[in-house]
Parts: C-alpha cells; structure tokens; sequence
C-alpha cells in the first residue's frame, strides 16, 4: 500500500502520514459525534484508534470506524422511521444492504491517503449539513478537494456524502412534507439532527439490546408515520 501524499522522498511520505492521521481523526471524530452511538468520551477514544490504525497502514482501521458509522447511521434511520418507508422485509433488507455496502466495500479499495482524506471529505462535508451556517460550504468543499485528487478519491467522497445525507433528507422532507412544494435539492439537515441526537447511554447488554430492539423493528414496522 502506497501512503506517500504530496512528494517520493521519505519526508513527504512521513508528512503525508501525519497529515492524513490528523484529518482522518477528525472526521471520525465529527462522525461519531453528530450521528451518535457511542457513549461519551468514547467517540474521542475510537476516533483516535481508529486514525492511529490506519496511520500504521493497517486496513482495518478505515473498514472498522467506516462500519461504526454506518452502524450509527442505520440505528438512527431505523428509530427516526426511514425503513417504514418501504414494504415487505425483502424490500427493506435489500435497501439495508445497499446502504451498509458502501462502507465495507470502499475502505478495501483504499490504496494510499488521498483516498483516506477524500472519505474524510464525504463526512466532513456531511457534518457541515446539520447547521444553517455551514450547510452551503458542503458542496464547495468537495469541489475545492476534487481538484486535489481524481478519480477513485472523487468517488469516494461522493460515495460517503450520498449514502449518509440523502436517507436523511430523505426523512427531513416526509416530516416537513407540504402538498405542491418540491422538495429542496440543497438543504440544511438541522430538523433531522435534532432526532438523531440519541446514543447509548452506557456500553452494556441492555443498552446493546435497545440498539438491536431499534433495527430488528426496520422488518416488523409496517409504514411511514410523519
């Protein structure tokens, strides 16, 4: 695995290094926070695990905080109605399957940082979603990066940024819903962040039960309730 950034010498990949392990924290960091599961200061503590892992150029660091988030993303969806949307379980495990797929599919093809830092940039982008004052600089930010990287790191960041905002602006439009009103292309996820603003209260059986009790509903709830 390549994990030089910017320049061949051995500073530059040293630098490349460092730079990608503060980004990568980060980002994990803003996703663990604002999709919440864990307890706090856990998010803090995996985020660091999981940049320091992917420093040491292990692979599973990226696979592993990818499926938290996802994880957190789909825990959320299931409390907030999402899943109420489709009928029959056939339906839904298919739509499930295709949201957890991108995060374990995309951290195997990652071959060197800039393709760390562009999944960073998807979720940073989407962090900047839930607020009135940063939701416009979403898109500017993954345009002012696309010119940094091309091709499979495009990809990457569109990939990240799609499947974590658009089943939420999904959500946000059904409960705002208005007849005759189209919905918005480019819009603040501040109504949905307030819903998800939910994590464990403890790491514990019971409290590992309620997140299991919220997705096994994703199969027995019937429709959507706005």
């Amino acid at each position: 695995m390549s994990f030089a950034l910017f320049m061949d010498d051995e500073f530059g990949r040293e630098t490349g290094k460092f730079v990608t392990f503060i980004i990568n924290m980060v980002s994990m960091a803003t996703g663990f926070i604002l999709i919440p599961l864990l307890p706090m200061p856990l998010p803090y503590i995996v985020a660091f695990l999981v940049a320091y892992v992917t420093y040491k150029e292990n692979p599973y660091g990226m696979m592993i905080g990818s499926l938290l988030i996802s994880l957190g993303l789909v825990y959320h969806l299931s409390r907030i109605g999402f899943f109420h949307i489709f009928q029959g379980p056939v339906s839904k495990i298919i739509i499930l399957s295709f949201l957890i797929a991108p995060f374990a599919v995309c951290p195997a093809v990652i071959t060197n940082n800039l393709h760390i830092i562009a999944v960073d940039m998807g979720i940073i982008a989407v962090a900047l979603l839930f607020f009135e004052n940063t939701f416009y600089l979403a898109i500017p930010l993954i345009l002012v990066f696309a010119t940094i990287y091309k091709g499979r790191g495009i990809a990457l960041t569109f990939i990240y940024y799609s499947f974590i905002s658009i089943p939420l602006q999904v959500i946000q439009y059904l409960k705002t819903f208005q007849e005759g009103v189209f919905p918005p292309l480019y819009t603040p996820l501040n109504i949905i962040y307030g819903d998800i603003q939910s994590s464990l209260s403890y790491i514990n059986i019971d409290e590992l039960r309620k997140v299991f009790n919220s997705i096994s509903e994703i199969f027995l709830s019937k429709g959507f309730e706005r």
